[in-house]
C-alpha cells in the first residue's frame, strides 16, 4: 500500500480499537508489577500471550539475572525537637536496613551542588532534600542527590516530596545493587514540618528500616515485525512499576503503546524494509537495570541495530507529541522532515534522557530517542510518578488512541526510510555529548559515568 493508504490504516486502527484502554485496565488491575512480585509475572504473561495473538514473529520472554527488593518495616521517628512518627515515611528502593539509626537532620534543599555546598559538614548526619527541580535548568534526578549525600559524608538521607497530597514518591537508589546508607522518602506535609524545625534549632530523628533482597530473575518481552533485511529498529517500554500503586502512567501506558503497535503492525510483515523489534523491558524502576542488562548481553551484537525508540510514560494529548533526540542532529533531521507531513506539530529537543531504557543503547552509540507526551513542567516534576496516587483514573482514553497514532505513523515512515537513520557515535562522541549537555557531574554522582 500506498504512504497515504498507510496511514489511513494506521490512524483508523488506532482510534477505533478498545484494546489499548482494556489492556491499560488489566496492567493496573495487575498491579503493583513491581519487578520480582506475581503481579509482574502475571504482566509478563499477559504481554506475550498478545504476542502470539496478534502474530508477532518470534514471541519470546528473555531472562536475566538481578538483585530483588522487598519493601519491609520503615519508620521515622521524630526525637528532636519534639517526638512523634511521621506516618507517611517509606524506604527507597535498594535502601539498606537501619535499627533505629539516630542522626541530625541537615536541610539541603532541592539537592543541587550549590545546595549541598551551602549545607556545611554532613558528616555523621542525616541529608534532606526534596523531588524539587531548578526552574531553568535541568532537573536533578533522585540518584543524584543521593550521590551527593553518600559523597559528602552522611549516614542517612531524606526524600521529601515537594508537592502536597499527603503522598510519599518511592525510586530507586543505585542501580541493581544495595545502596550505601538507608534512605526514606516522606510526604510533603510532613517534609514540611520537619524543614521548619531546622530552621529554628537541632532536628534529630531516628530511622528503623527492614527489607529483604534476594537473588532473582526478570523477563524482557520480546517480538519481532519481521522486515525485508536485517536491519532493526527496537522499539521499547518497561513493563515493571512500583509496589506502591498501579503505575498507570509509569509505565502501563508506554506497554500499552508495545501491544497497539504489536497488533496494528504484526499483519504488515514482510511491506518495511527494516525489521521492527517491540521490546517489554523489566527492571528499570532498579535504575534502568533491565535494559542494561540486555544491551550487556549483547555488546557484540548490535550491528544491525539502527535506531531505539523509548515510549516510557510517552501516552498523552496528541498537542504534546514530540521527541527527546539525545543532540543527535542527523536522526532529528530524519523524524522533523517526516513530522512535516503530519498535519499537527510534534516537539524535539536535543535532551539526553539518562534515567530510562534508551540510555543503555545511546551510551553503546546507537541511536536512541525517546518519544513524549507531556508538557515538561520543572515545577510539576514527576507529577503522580512513583506515588500511590498513579492510578488508572489519571489516564485518558483519546491520549493513548493519540500517542499510538503519532508512534505507530512514525515508526511505519522510519522503517522504509531510504538512507541512515543517524550514525554510530563513538566512545568520544558519545562522551562529548553528555559533557555539552552539562551531564558528567550528575552521572558520576548516580556512579554511572563510565568514562
Amino acid at each position: 500500500m500506498d504512504l497515504k493508504q498507510l496511514d489511513h490504516y494506521l490512524i483508523g486502527e488506532a482510534w477505533t480499537s478498545t484494546q489499548a484502554y482494556a489492556h491499560l485496565e488489566k496492567l493496573c488491575d495487575l498491579a503493583p508489577r513491581f519487578s520480582g512480585s506475581p503481579g509482574n509475572f502475571a504482566a509478563r504473561d499477559l504481554i506475550l500471550g498478545r504476542f502470539r495473538q496478534y502474530g508477532l514473529g518470534q514471541p519470546h520472554a528473555e531472562s536475566f539475572d538481578y538483585l530483588t527488593w522487598t519493601r519491609g518495616r520503615c519508620e521515622l521517628e521524630l526525637l528532636e525537637p519534639l517526638r512523634r512518627m511521621l506516618n507517611s515515611a517509606i524506604s527507597l528502593v535498594y535502601s539498606p536496613d537501619a535499627d533505629h539509626l539516630r542522626g541530625h537532620v541537615v536541610d539541603c534543599g532541592i539537592g543541587s551542588e550549590q545546595d549541598f555546598g551551602k549545607a556545611g559538614s554532613l558528616k555523621g548526619k542525616i541529608a534532606m532534600v526534596t523531588t524539587a527541580n531548578p526552574e531553568n535548568r535541568p532537573a536533578i534526578h533522585r540518584r543524584e542527590k543521593y550521590g551527593r549525600a553518600v559523597a559528602a559524608g552522611a549516614v542517612g538521607f531524606l526524600y521529601v516530596n515537594h508537592k502536597p497530597g499527603l503522598l510519599a514518591e518511592t525510586g530507586s537508589l543505585r542501580p541493581g545493587k544495595l545502596a550505601e546508607i538507608p534512605a526514606i522518602a516522606l510526604c510533603y506535609e510532613e517534609g514540611w514540618q520537619v524543614a521548619r524545625h531546622c530552621k529554628r534549632g537541632p532536628v534529630q530523628v531516628a530511622m528503623t528500616i527492614r527489607n529483604e533482597t534476594r537473588p532473582g530473575q526478570g523477563y524482557h518481552v520480546v517480538g519481532v515485525v519481521e522486515g525485508q533485511t536485517d536491519e532493526t529498529i527496537v522499539v521499547g517500554a518497561h513493563y515493571d512499576g512500583h509496589d506502591i500503586s498501579q503505575g498507570a502512567m509509569d509505565d502501563a501506558t508506554g506497554t500499552v503503546l508495545i501491544l497497539e503497535l504489536a497488533r496494528i503492525l504484526a499483519p504488515l510483515k514482510g511491506q518495511f524494509k527494516r525489521t521492527i523489534r517491540l521490546i517489554a523491558f523489566d527492571a528499570e524502576e532498579l535504575g534502568v537495570l533491565g535494559s542494561q542488562e540486555y544491551v550487556r548481553a549483547r555488546r557484540d551484537d548490535l550491528t544491525n541495530l539502527a535506531l531505539m525508540i523509548n515510549l516510557d510514560g510517552a501516552a498523552g494529548p496528541v498537542a504534546s507529541h514530540g521527541f527527546l533526540t539525545s543532540g543527535l542532529d542527523d536522526t532529528k533531521s530524519v523524524l522533523q522532515a517526516y513530522a512535516r507531513d503530519f498535519g499537527y506539530p510534534l516537539t524535539f529537543k536535543d535532551h539526553v534522557m539518562t534515567a530510562s531504557d534508551n540510555f543503555p543503547f545511546f551510551m553503546q552509540g546507537i541511536p536512541a530517542i525517546c518519544m513524549v507526551a507531556r508538557p515538561d513542567n520543572s515545577a510539576l516534576g514527576r507529577g503522580f510518578g512513583h506515588t500511590a496516587a498513579d492510578t488508572l483514573d489519571k489516564v485518558a482514553e483519546t491520549d493513548l488512541k493519540s500517542s499510538a497514532m503519532t508512534i505507530a505513523r512514525m515508526l511505519a515512515r522510519l522503517a522504509n526510510h531510504d538512507g541512515a537513520l543517524g550514525a554510530r557515535r563513538s566512545r568520544e562522541e558519545i562522551k562529548q555529548i553528555l559533557v555539552k549537555q552539562d551531564l558528567e557531574k550528575a552521572l558520576r554522582a548516580q556512579e554511572k559515568w563510565p568514562f
